[in-house]
């Protein structure tokens, strides 16, 4: 009995992940040929987003509240130092990501002119 609970299990997630990733993908398909059988360009609605800014913003800002996290966890007697470490990890990544929202928003200004 449990070795056939032991085989469906990993069987049915894999089969259950391939069938979610099926389905999304023949839906964006089915979107874009559709597209292009009204007459429409499907790569109009993509926009370029500045990628870049967010990522080297996420890796210089999430390391940084690690350490900052860590750092003030020796005042704080109650909290753990990785508690605070990813409390701070997050606020910062958070804060990264505001930051890179709003210079999208610079860049396109400045495109747009």
């Amino acid at each position: 009995m449990y070795q056939a609970v032991e085989i469906l299990v990993p069987l049915a997630s894999f089969a259950m992940i391939f069938g979610i990733v099926y389905v999304v993908i023949t839906a964006m398909h089915r979107k874009e040929i559709a597209m292009i059988e009204a007459g429409m360009n499907p790569n109009d609605g993509k926009k370029a987003r500045h990628s870049k800014i967010r990522t080297a913003l996420l890796f210089l800002l999430v390391p940084i509240g690690i350490v900052i996290g860590n750092a003030i966890s020796a005042n704080f007697s109650s909290v753990s130092a990785d508690s605070l470490g990813l409390l701070f990890a997050f606020i910062f990544g958070g804060l990264a990501l505001t930051i890179s929202y709003f210079v999208d928003l610079k860049m396109e200004k400045r495109m747009s002119k």
